[in-house]
């Protein structure tokens, strides 16, 4: 079957089964994401709707979709009460998956104007969401550059540094994207690579297509410190804020539960590490207790700002 004939079977049977939802009184909305809404699909696609439902219907933890057979074609529909539909979009950071996946669905049909409304509002990207969804990126890929860097160093082994490299290229096509406060797509990598085609060239499809010499992988992680470097001052940015507003130094710990909890990002003292090799902040200790009925302190791993706090000035003897 041509791609212009499977592109039809699936609009065909998406039509036939959206023609009898909008009889069921219960949907008021239903939002088409995935392939078919902003891609291409292929035999084995299926379809993603969203049923945006009445209030009174009750959700379900044990059923939060419901899979449907449509002319053959399989569909995973997503149910959301109205209220819990306002508080997704409301409430998603943007630019993470929940909003990435409404944002980039379509709207086929309301019967409240409130809902299309919410929809038009899923465009909308701030630029304290664009920061943090760029230091959530930024910080998940320095693990797999230090893995890289590491086999590079040590064994000298270009196929698994390679690898390690290739594992980074995803959340840094991410910074890239979110560093220019655009919507990041499932398929970031082709994204990020028509917005910066030298820099991932050079970590993705050069690694991918040419043969690994000791020049190219080198190469390309000498590209990656240098797009690192460049970006740190603005993916780091909250990280040295924290810092700098606390004035004395924050345990590993501290600083982990900090941005988990209040901006559900996790394992930013790997931000931090990278920070203090760069000479950006300190690396101290603490004393710590291992456990509550431990009788000996040991010292965590802390950080602190070399910058003084927001309104300390010299010869400020009150801070």
């Amino acid at each position: 079957m041509s791609p212009t004939s499977v592109q039809q079977r699936f609009k065909a049977a998406l039509d036939s089964l959206v023609e009898e939802a909008r009889r069921d009184r219960t949907i008021l909305a239903t939002i088409l994401c995935g392939s078919l809404s902003h891609d291409t699909v292929w035999e084995k696609s299926d379809i993603d709707l969203v049923f945006v439902t009445t209030d009174d219907v009750k959700e379900d933890p044990e059923r939060e979709g419901v899979s449907l057979y449509a002319d053959g074609l399989n569909v995973h529909a997503i149910l959301l009460p109205r209220t819990s539909f306002r508080k997704t979009v409301e409430g998603a950071l943007r630019n993470s998956f929940a909003h990435s996946f409404l944002a980039k669905g379509t709207l086929l049909y309301s019967h409240d104007p409130t809902i299309a409304a919410l929809c038009e509002r899923l465009q909308e990207i701030g630029a304290r969401d664009s920061q943090l969804q760029l230091l959530r990126a930024t910080a998940q890929a320095l693990p797999s550059v230090y893995k890289a860097r590491k086999w590079f160093v040590t064994r000298e082994d270009l196929d698994y540094t390679a690898l390690w490299i290739l594992y980074a290229a995803t959340p840094l096509a991410q910074a890239e994207v979110f560093g220019r406060r655009l919507l990041a797509d499932r398929e970031v990598l082709p994204q990020a690579l028509a917005l910066n085609p030298g820099f991932f060239s050079l970590i993705y499809t050069g690694l991918l297509n040419a043969r690994k010499t000791r020049a190219a992988v080198e190469a390309a992680l000498t590209a990656i410190d240098q797009y690192l470097e460049n970006l740190a001052p603005r993916a780091f940015a909250p990280v040295l804020e924290y810092l700098r507003e606390a004035g004395e130094p924050r345990s590993a710990r501290e600083i982990d539960h900090h941005f988990r909890r209040t901006f559900g990002i996790p394992f930013v003292t790997t931000a931090c590490e990278y920070l203090a090799d760069q000479g950006r902040i300190a690396k101290v200790s603490t004393p710590v207790r291992v456990t509550k009925k431990s009788n000996v302190q040991l010292q965590e791993t802390a950080f602190f700002s070399l910058e003084p706090p927001t309104g300390y000035e010299a010869g400020d003897d009150t801070l």
